[in-house]
């Protein structure tokens, strides 16, 4: 009964340590994964979205293009 109970103890802790090892592994990856990322964009943050205000969307169509090729080369 004992042996059998401590069989089952080591099993039980065997798999534990496969999780714990799963886990650290997925943990690395994770930071991994990234990292790349990070060095593909050249940086941590996306750049932010330029886009029209409420007063620029109410001029002629012409004018929106030309204010939107402006900010594009900023």
């Amino acid at each position: 009964m004992l042996v059998q109970r401590l069989e089952q103890y080591q099993k039980e802790t065997k798999q534990r340590k496969r999780l714990d090892e799963t886990r650290r592994k997925v943990e690395v990856l994770k930071k991994q994964l990234r990292e790349r990322k990070d060095e593909m964009y050249g940086k941590k943050m996306a750049a932010p979205k330029k886009k029209m205000t409420a007063k620029q969307k109410t001029l002629p169509k012409s004018l929106q293009k030309k204010i939107m090729a402006s900010k594009k080369k900023k």
